[in-house]
């Protein structure tokens, strides 16, 4: 999979893969315009959307149904070095399934793919274009 992240304006950045695009932008904390999530705030949406997509995905595997499901995240950004901290994702799940169901539905979403990916972090390269 390939992606590419251009440079819009200030700290905004188009981020394009597979044909699909979103905006990132640095927090007016952070010197930027705060038009867009940031890239720490689009990292913890993006791991909530993941967990969540196991659950539903289970939800219908084991045909449990649901009228309304969220996913609630909250999270720290961390100094020194800047990073993501303890992140937080609370399901809230209408109406309310047996407690053993609750149990397997956390497992699954343990076992997100973001979640793999943190627990097994991959090697990042970072270089320059060849010119």
């Amino acid at each position: 999979m390939r992606g590419m992240v251009q440079h819009v304006d200030g700290l905004r950045f188009l981020a394009t893969v597979e044909g699909h695009s979103v905006v990132v932008d640095a927090t007016l904390a952070d010197g930027g315009g705060g038009t867009a999530l940031s890239a720490p705030q689009l990292f913890a949406a993006a791991l909530g959307a993941c967990m969540l997509e196991f659950v539903v995905n289970s939800c219908r595997l084991r045909e449990i149904s649901f009228e309304r499901l969220s996913l609630e995240l909250t999270f720290e950004e961390l100094e020194l070095p800047r990073r993501v901290g303890a992140l937080k994702a609370t399901i809230h799940i209408e109406p309310e399934p047996a407690d053993d169901v609750k149990r397997r539905l956390i497992g699954v979403a343990r076992h997100a793919t973001l979640v793999n990916t943190l627990t097994r972090p991959p090697e990042v390269d970072i270089q320059f274009a060849a010119g």
